[in-house]
């Protein structure tokens, strides 16, 4: 039966945060600080378990059998790092506080050694090579809290080896084996299970070297504040060195963010060989299999804030290659997820503008709707022309989703192919063509609208049409406001979502009379009315 690791894993999650936060920022840095807070609140759950022996691999940490993590790479850099320092196992004992964790990353980093006392509750277990380095005699593996045997006296020589028996040639066929050197001592032969130790140079280089996503972020911030362009090339050469190790990243956010710095800083880079080699870094990391993991990563719902952000920007960055990637998981992902593909699409802007232009002839509607709104959310004034033609598309899911995206567009141009669809036979189109009218801001539309009031029988395309007379700001539109505010008679009252509207219109006009009228309304004895009309006030 599985051992529930829950709460080891927990504890461990904030553990391996806050060692990477811990690397990259000071002590003081706010994200540091809210690391710390979160190891102390899952530390109680972790000395719950009572005393705990975590095994170190070269990858990662194992409890009776099960591996915690597996997939958690800040995890398995940690205990990488204290497996490279010789340490084979940590003792965990409950009372375990948070200064003893950051004890424990200084022996990672080779700032402390490895039975430092401020690790306190936590016993680090040395594998038996570094061992005997530590104690000089002791060939048993040592518990090194606190336990390390001391080097053994220089005044004790070991004794001399007693001389080998003389060796009867004619008694041993064939060669005789060489003779041992007649000084020195004898090569140690290797244990069973035991990894032969690297020279103390290069381990030392190996312990030194960060990870290369804390290096391409250096190399982001060097390029960033270079003032010359000889330390532009070199950071951006630098960059070029690192790509091929980012490339073999598991964690895709990283190379989202770096993709993300790059495209920030395109903006201020005038070097033709920088630029070049940004967009060198930019190729090889955009590949297909890379860009497929950051495309389906945006849409997960379990997507870290800073991670999600990084991956938006990357997605918009790389339009060229993931507009058409983007478009098709929007279409498949439930309306809850779909907000961070928009998100991508406004980062893109005109660079998906080519690639959404092939998708507006698709014969599948859902396909053109889609595309539509993406180019909406580009913002680009190029999305304009495309968007006016399919205002009389056969299908009303289009035409709806044409004009909310050149709304969303805006500008005196989306006013006149916008009327004629105020009389459209879909409600829905009729709502976001009198929202495209509303934010043309052409006043001289307001008199199509007030016409249209008159003729509109759904509440909804009336409401709209009020919010639109109220954003155009017309001379006209207090009277028509006032007049569609006011709760009526009894032989014709309004409804309070018509008035509603009406007040929210309203907000829009300058001048004491609009005021009046929404302090007036504040105190209505409709409770939806009093919302609007508080709303309208701030």
């Amino acid at each position: 039966m599985p051992v529930d690791t829950s709460k080891a894993e927990r504890a461990l999650g904030a553990i391996g945060t806050t060692f990477r936060l811990s690397r990259l920022y000071p002590a003081t840095h706010p994200a540091v600080t809210e690391a710390m807070r979160q190891i102390a609140a899952e530390l109680p759950g972790l000395s719950a378990l009572g005393t705990a022996e975590w095994k170190i691999g070269a990858t990662g940490l194992h409890w009776r059998g099960q591996q915690l993590l597996p997939r958690n790479s800040q995890v398995a850099e940690l205990a990488g790092l204290l497996y490279a320092r010789g340490v084979r196992a940590i003792h965990v004992d409950p009372g375990v506080t948070v200064e003893h964790v950051l004890s424990l990353f200084g022996v990672a980093l080779g700032n402390q050694p490895p039975d430092d006392p401020t690790l306190g509750r936590i016993t680090l277990v040395l594998g038996r090579r570094l061992s005997q380095r530590l104690s000089g005699t002791s060939h048993a593996p040592a518990r090194a809290s606190g336990s390390v045997p001391a080097p053994a006296a220089a005044s004790a020589p070991p004794p001399a080896p007693e001389p080998a028996p003389p060796v009867d040639r004619a008694a041993v066929p064939g060669p005789l084996p060489e003779a041992a050197p007649a000084s020195g001592p004898a090569p140690e032969a290797p244990v069973a299970g035991d990894i032969a130790e690297p020279r103390r140079s290069s381990i030392s280089l190996q312990l030194e070297k960060l990870p290369v996503e804390v290096e391409a972020r250096r190399a982001l911030s060097a390029l960033r504040e270079a003032d010359h362009p000889d330390t532009q090339r070199a950071a951006a050469e630098k960059l070029v060195e690192l790509a091929p190790g980012l490339r073999t990243l598991r964690d895709i956010g990283a190379i989202a963010d770096v993709i993300a710095g790059l495209d920030r800083l395109m903006a201020h880079v005038t070097d033709e060989t920088v630029l070049e080699r940004i967009g060198d870094v930019a190729s090889a990391l955009s590949d297909a299999a890379l860009v497929d993991r950051m495309v389906a990563r945006v849409g997960e719902a379990r997507v870290p804030p800073a991670e999600r952000e990084a991956l938006i920007h990357a997605v918009g960055a790389l339009a060229a290659l993931t507009t058409a990637g983007v478009l098709a998981a929007f279409l498949t992902a439930p309306p809850e997820l779909r907000e961070p593909y928009r998100a991508a699409i406004r980062v893109a802007a005109d660079r998906a503008i080519e690639t959404l232009q092939g998708k507006l002839a698709d014969p599948e509607d859902q396909v053109v709707a889609a595309a539509a709104e993406f180019l909406g959310l580009t913002g680009a004034p190029a999305a304009v022309p495309l968007l006016t033609p399919l205002i009389r598309h056969r299908s009303a899911t289009v035409r709806e989703a044409v004009l909310h995206a050149l709304a969303e567009l805006g500008g005196r141009e989306i006013q006149r192919p916008a009327i004629p669809a105020l009389k459209d036979e879909s409600v829905l189109v009729r709502i976001a063509a009198a929202r495209a009218v509303g934010v043309g801001g052409d006043s001289g539309a307001t008199t199509v609208l007030v016409r249209r009031l008159e003729l509109e029988e759904d509440e909804g395309v009336l409401a709209e049409l009020l919010k639109a007379i109220g954003s155009l700001a017309a001379r006209e539109a207090l009277d028509v406001l006032a007049k569609y505010a006011d709760p009526g008679g009894r032989m014709k009252r309004r409804t309070a979502f018509i008035r509603a509207a009406a007040i929210d219109g309203l907000s829009h006009l300058k001048g004491p009379e609009a005021r009046g009228l929404i302090e007036l309304y504040a105190q209505d004895k409709d409770p939806a009315v009093r919302r609007a009309a508080e709303a309208a006030r701030r």
